[in-house]
């Protein structure tokens, strides 16, 4: 091994003589190579003239000029600066904020500013775009901004499943079921709230379906992709507790409650913008289609839409979560 290395350490120093002193007329280039230097000599001998030979002697009196290449690679260091990355955006802590569901009132929820429900570019989910939470996630009023909420992989038991008004690169803007304050607050905050949160934490889905109230002519029209039918109501809401108008949508709750005035219910998103606790118990004011045993008709209701049980078959556990119901007078 020593007399490998001896005869290496003579093979450097000649070709290192070799390359000090060069050819006459010769080419020397510098080539960077990043962890390494690569020097290039060719020497170029005129006609009867000193030069290197092919076999390394010193070809005097050969009468005709030989060309020879060699290439020598010198090893040295050098240092490549690197790009710092930045450290991650870091996920806020959802213990301390405040859910976003029925139960709660979240200040700092953004209105629907005129926004609908955006169609899917694949319609096989459903025509209507829909999000699926997948795991309980920051809302946020803007993307980016401090969240102003949690919104929860569940809602009252079901897959919180949710109308998408809005998109941008990794985000997307939701309808949620939650009020921004309480009516004796605020009655224009109360409905009609979205929230942004990540796409990442959502599956996209879809519904066929879609909500017409009349409170006026007092009938229900419901177009579930394949017909569209208009049907009967029994009573809306009254001149002092009206249904809550405009967009709101199915949160995806059927609930039989037998024995009560309210035996079937498929919950909405909205509740009342006049009363800030019908149901004291739970401090909210929800609003829902729901069958009832009471007799009165028109618009009669705390803000509820009652139908007979036929009526509301249509859409007892077949009506997709996240189909929008549009109430107008």
């Amino acid at each position: 091994m020593e007399a490998r290395v001896r005869g290496e350490v003579r093979r450097r120093d000649e070709a290192s003589r070799r390359v000090r002193g060069g050819a006459r007329g010769g080419l020397r280039t510098v080539v960077c190579l990043g962890v390494g230097v690569l020097l290039v000599v060719v020497g170029a001998c005129a006609p009867g003239g000193g030069g290197e030979t092919d076999g390394g002697g010193a070809g005097r009196g050969s009468g005709a000029g030989t060309t020879v290449s060699r290439t020598f690679v010198v090893r040295e260091d050098v240092a490549v600066a690197k790009a710092a990355v930045p450290d991650p955006a870091p996920l806020p802590d959802l213990a301390d904020l405040t859910v976003v569901d029925p139960v709660h009132v979240v200040a700092g929820l953004p209105g629907l500013d005129g926004l609908t429900q955006l169609e899917n570019a694949d319609a096989s989910p459903g025509r209507w775009r829909t999000a699926v939470v997948v795991r309980d996630t920051a809302a946020y009023a803007r993307p980016g901004a401090e969240p102003v909420g949690v919104l929860p992989q569940r809602t009252l038991g079901v897959p919180t499943t949710l109308p998408v008004v809005d998109e941008r690169p990794g985000w997307v803007r939701v309808m949620v079921a939650a009020r921004g304050a309480l009516p004796s607050v605020d009655a224009t905050a109360v409905n009609q709230r979205t929230v942004w949160v990540r796409t990442a934490d959502t599956t996209t889905a879809g519904t066929d379906w879609r909500i017409v109230v009349h409170t006026s002519a007092q009938t229900v029209t419901v177009e579930d992709g394949d017909s569209t039918t208009t049907l009967p109501v029994l009573a809306t809401g009254s001149s002092s507790r009206p249904t809550p108008p405009g967009p709101q949508f199915v949160v995806g709750t059927f609930w039989d409650e037998p024995g009560t005035t309210t035996p079937r219910v498929v919950l909405l998103s909205s509740q009342s913008e006049t009363m800030d606790d019908y149901d004291t118990r739970t401090g909210t004011s929800a609003t829902a289609f729901h069958t009832t045993t009471l007799r009165s008709r028109g618009e009669v209701s705390n803000g509820c839409i009652r139908l007979s049980d036929a009526v509301l078959d249509v859409l007892w556990h077949r009506v997709p979560p996240g189909t929008l119901v549009v109430v107008e007078p």
